[in-house]
């Protein structure tokens, strides 16, 4: 297709418009999502400004069509107020003059986002998730500054502080828990009071040592537990378990990842309950009913549904990034005719017009379709009716009155 000057026009103004709209949507999107975090996980200023560029790309999926649907709304909007369709149709051109340069960045921008979804998106979740957990000790000190405690029951130990400066605990206190039983949950056979504190973890040897200055104790534990470290004072207990990193959700799996997690869980089915089924028959055939293996069948009957819901997970997932990503047409393609018919109101009535209907009728059956397809209730497929919908609204009844314009 060739542009003329009035296709580059358009193009040229959605283009400004849409980088505009997209800049503050992306912005306000981020702000809210990393300031809900922060509170959460009492992220410090630094912090916040460390995980931001890796939350932005997760939001571009829902900014960008809605960046599109403004700009489309905007532009359109005064083409039609002007009169400048009635102008082109006066000329012997047809309305898909101005439209096209739309429904094609609309499309570019489609195939933009599902290259993001495949890769780039899932790998700055993981990275923003990683990030947001840290180090075990980052976790304890943000737990703290947050809290004012931690009584993790995994723990052996109870600890509360006034407040934590720099790394530093003010005014720890902390309490060992004894052995339970034969004492009662949740008692305490130690406290050790300290002016401040820093808490250290040895991840080769799993142990914990927080370092302490002036520490006062009371009670008495059956087990060491003050130690002279480097000349100071402290407190040594070992890790209650190794950490584990978080596992990654499906959202921070690259496409290829998740086609090959599919096929492991496919073999899986396929394989696993049919192997333990045919152990269990030989040996209760050889009169050997002893040597089944019970829990290994029983364990094989369970995980049955358990692999095909992940696999349903995985297969939903892939479809909903494709469906996301051609929001960005499916918009555009609803929100330009909308703009020329709505043109005697300002832009941001038609901006509203198509925007409410969206959020309440498009994401939630995007929604649905993501939890019926998980559950297996319909094909995955599914969550391609929000923008099947979008499509029959703009073509049967948005499209025709335009084209009549």
């Amino acid at each position: 297709m060739r542009f003329g000057i009035l296709e580059r026009y358009v193009m040229g103004q959605l283009f400004r418009t849409f980088m505009l709209a997209l800049v503050t949507v992306t912005t306000i999107f981020s702000l809210f999502v990393i300031m809900a975090e922060a509170t959460r996980q009492g992220l410090a200023p630094q912090e916040v400004m460390r995980v931001l560029p890796y939350l932005v790309p997760g939001s571009l999926p829902y900014t960008i069509p809605v960046a599109m649907l403004f700009a489309v709304s905007v532009v359109y909007g005064r083409i039609g107020a002007d009169n400048e369709v009635m102008a082109i149709k006066a000329a012997g051109q047809s309305v898909w003059t101005v439209l096209n340069p739309a429904l094609i960045m609309g499309a570019v921008l489609s195939l933009v986002l599902f290259g993001l979804s495949s890769q780039v998106i899932p790998r700055a979740n993981n990275i923003f998730t990683q990030l947001i957990f840290g180090s075990i000790e980052d976790g304890f000190y943000r737990i703290l500054k947050k809290e004012r405690e931690i009584s993790d029951p995994g723990l052996d130990f109870f600890i509360q502080v006034r407040d934590v400066k720099d790394r530093t605990l003010v005014d720890p206190v902390i309490k060992h828990r004894a052995p339970s039983p034969p004492n009662p949950p949740n008692t305490y056979d130690l406290t050790v009071r300290a002016s401040s504190a820093r808490i250290r973890f040895d991840m080769t040897k799993l142990m914990v040592t927080i370092e302490l200055e002036d520490p006062e104790t009371t009670g008495q534990s059956d087990k060491p537990f003050l130690f002279w470290i480097n000349g100071q004072q402290a407190l040594q207990y070992p890790l209650p378990k190794a950490p584990r990193a978080p596992e990654r959700r499906v959202q921070q799996l690259t496409n290829t990842e998740i086609n090959e997690n599919q096929v492991e869980f496919k073999r899986k089915i396929a394989v696993e309950r049919k192997k333990q089924a045919a152990k269990a028959a030989m040996s209760i055939a050889a009169g050997q009913i002893q040597a089944v293996e019970w829990p290994a069948v029983r364990n094989s009957s369970l995980e049955y549904p358990y692999l095909h819901q992940k696999y349903r997970e995985l297969e939903t997932e892939k479809y909903l990034r494709i469906a996301l990503a051609g929001g960005a047409f499916f918009f555009t393609l609803l929100g330009a005719p909308v703009g020329i018919l709505l043109a005697k109101r300002d832009f941001l009535s038609a901006f509203i017009s198509c925007f409410i209907p969206i959020i309440l009728v498009y994401y939630p059956v995007v929604l649905m379709g993501i939890n019926l397809g998980k559950e297996g209730v319909v094909p995955p497929m599914i969550v391609f009716g929000g923008n099947a919908l979008l499509g029959l609204i703009a073509v049967f009844f948005v499209l025709p009155p335009v084209r009549k314009h």
